[in-house]
């Protein structure tokens, strides 16, 4: 983080090396928060280009350079908060679905495992493809910090930095989304 404050210091100077590098390390980190919100590739990589667009262009509102990830993912996520607003309604898509790539070529999902029992791998798979329906099903909102939780790896602080929810709200928010997913998961992990 050292490193990060320091190279938004450079680039409220107005260093856009500084800001390219910044793009460098927290590229990847902002599309994979849009991609697990938007779920889509092209939608992700799109709000991905935004966040740093708008980022770029208020680098000079930024009020602390230390506060420059947790202020990046917070547009991130307002850019995929506005997105989903946009669509109407969540879009929900088939794991089964391939995926297109930005140059237009297809490949299908496939979740790698260490495995060497067949029988082991489709049960994982299956179970993976499961627990991502079943995340893709949630809330938005539920959807946003369960994202930021266990795949951003934020805590609850920072998460209510990034979505400007108080602390009490992403607690209860995580707390209700893990009991959606428990209920929704109950037959694969021994309830039923």
């Amino acid at each position: 983080m050292h490193v990060d404050n320091e190279l938004a210091r450079r680039a409220q100077k107005g260093d856009t090396a500084a800001f390219e590098e910044l793009f460098k390390r927290r590229h990847k980190k902002v599309y994979n928060i849009a991609l697990r919100m938007l779920e889509n590739e092209a939608d992700a990589a799109d709000a991905t280009q935004e966040t740093f667009v708008r980022a770029y262009k208020s680098m000079n509102r930024l009020v602390a350079s230390e506060a420059f990830v947790t202020w990046l993912k917070r547009t991130a996520v307002n850019i995929c908060r506005d997105a989903l607003r946009k669509r109407g309604k969540v879009k929900l898509e088939s794991l089964d679905a391939p995926l297109i790539g930005e140059d237009g070529s297809s490949a299908r999902r496939e979740i790698p495992d260490s495995s060497s029992d067949p029988g082991d791998l489709v049960v994982t798979k299956s179970m993976q493809e499961t627990v991502q329906k079943a995340i893709s099903s949630l809330r938005p909102d539920y959807r946003e910090v369960v994202t930021l939780f266990y795949v951003d790896g934020a805590d609850v602080a920072e998460i209510s930095r990034i979505t400007g929810s108080p602390q009490g709200t992403v607690k209860s928010r995580l707390s209700r989304a893990r009991a959606e997913l428990k209920r929704k998961l109950e037959c694969y992990v021994g309830g039923g």
